[in-house]
């Protein structure tokens, strides 16, 4: 999937409060002392600060998403969700997704602009809280350059989402380590715990297609800098990240989410595991008249959603700090990931997808393709054509297929998206 850097704070607590521009400006420059303290390193230059709201992160949100990605993308990350069984048929992407920032945001950084926006509704300890994490942001952005790295990983989705996670986990480190320093002094822990079970809803009612992978750069994220797997670990500040593991993942980052979720591959000399690349040749397709749509990657963190159970794929309780901590952001048929690569094309009302993924070992192929099979009402077979009976024509083909260790799947729409709930319902 394409993922746009959208770089927001993400609380699980909101209040309506007020706090005026000059007060603001006061207190990021406090707060940027404190986190350059806290790092050991020292803004360049100063982080413009200011106030929006939720019509102006909207509008933020989307400015960004068109500066780093395509309509024809954006589409194209809807239908391949669509396509292995991970959203529904009839569900708005966009707007859902959207949806969800707009429940749980309380402030963003904008790289391009250098500048920070605390949402309107945050003040007091909450507000400090967000100013540590975002402005670590800033300060990561001046030494590391966060929009050129994004820029050198444009058209490898699964690189970007590990860069995403490298950039939210030092964020949510050095926020922790700035709460734990400054509680009593600079937060009180009444803002906290009267609304730490607000926001929540929002996760609650999203597929775990959408609020998963944005949890997974912050929980996953932290632990990854402190070379570790273990979700707890990255949210201990008594645990800090050394300096020369962030200059390196930043100026080096991970390659892959496979990296971010089993850290070893990337921080063991001896274990490190790259990806293993993958092409699909579409010269003759278009040559026949088919349009290239796109032409991506998905990862590991991806895949293990499409073979999750489907009980598994609802909203999160983040109220249970049980919960939230226990999520697991993969699984044994995603382990073992080597590489993938997915194309989409259309060609008037057709739509074709085609996925290959290469695994470490046969066994590990076996495990994808078989889970893949099982947990998805769209490939409860592993070959499967519904034909429209008035038209006489088939209208969804779909083919999963194993080789060594390899393992295709692809699906051939006649009648757009929505005959993917005709294909379930007569398997059901």
């Amino acid at each position: 999937m394409h993922y746009s850097l959208l770089l927001p704070a993400i609380l699980f607590a909101t209040y309506r409060a007020d706090i005026s521009q000059a007060d603001l400006e006061a207190l990021s420059t406090r707060i940027a002392g404190q986190v350059e303290e806290l790092r050991g390193d020292e803004f360049i230059r100063p982080v413009a600060v200011s106030i929006a709201d939720n019509a102006g992160f909207i509008k933020y949100a989307k400015e960004r998403m068109e500066m780093s990605t395509t309509e024809d993308q954006v589409w194209a990350d809807e239908m391949v969700m669509k396509m292995l069984g991970i959203l529904d048929p009839k569900l708005d992407y966009m707007k859902t997704q959207m949806e969800l920032l707009e429940s749980q945001v309380g402030g963003f950084y904008d790289p391009q602009t250098e500048s920070f926006c605390l949402m309107s509704q945050f003040d007091g300890g909450l507000a400090k809280i967000i100013l540590a994490h975002e402005l670590t942001h800033a300060l990561d952005d001046q030494l590391f350059d966060i929009d050129g790295m994004l820029e050198k990983l444009d058209g490898n989705a699964d690189a970007q989402l590990a860069f995403h996670a490298v950039v939210e986990g030092s964020g949510t480190a050095t926020m922790g380590e700035w709460l734990i320093k400054h509680m009593g002094e600079e937060v009180d822990m009444k803002d906290i715990a009267e609304n730490s079970d607000m926001g929540a809803a929002g996760l609650a009612d999203a597929p775990a297609a959408i609020w998963k992978p944005l949890m997974m750069v912050y929980m996953r994220g932290a632990a990854f800098l402190k070379r570790s797997d273990n979700v707890m670990t990255g949210q201990m500040p008594t645990t800090t990240i050394a300096r020369e593991d962030l200059e390196k993942a930043f100026t080096n980052p991970p390659r892959s989410t496979e990296q971010i979720l089993h850290p070893e591959k990337y921080w063991d000399p001896k274990k490190i595991d790259e990806p293993i690349p993958v092409d699909i040749d579409t010269t003759a397709a278009e040559a026949d008249g088919w349009q290239l749509i796109t032409k991506q990657n998905l990862g590991e963190a991806v895949l293990a959603l499409a073979t999750s159970s489907t009980g598994d794929r609802g909203g999160l309780d983040a109220t249970n700090v049980a919960a939230l901590m226990g999520v697991r952001y993969t699984n044994r048929a995603a382990e073992g990931w080597g590489g993938d690569r997915y194309v989409i094309l259309k060609k008037g009302e057709q739509i074709y997808f085609r996925m290959a993924t290469v695994w470490d070992t046969e066994k590990d192929a076996e495990q994808f393709y078989e889970n893949l099979d099982d947990q998805n009402d769209a490939l409860s077979t592993a070959h499967r054509t519904i034909v429209d009976p008035e038209a006489g024509r088939a209208i969804v083909t779909a083919k999963l297929s194993m080789t060594g260790a390899a393992v295709t799947y692809e699906v051939l729409l006649s009648g757009g998206i929505d005959v993917l709930n005709t294909l379930r319902a007569q398997i059901k």
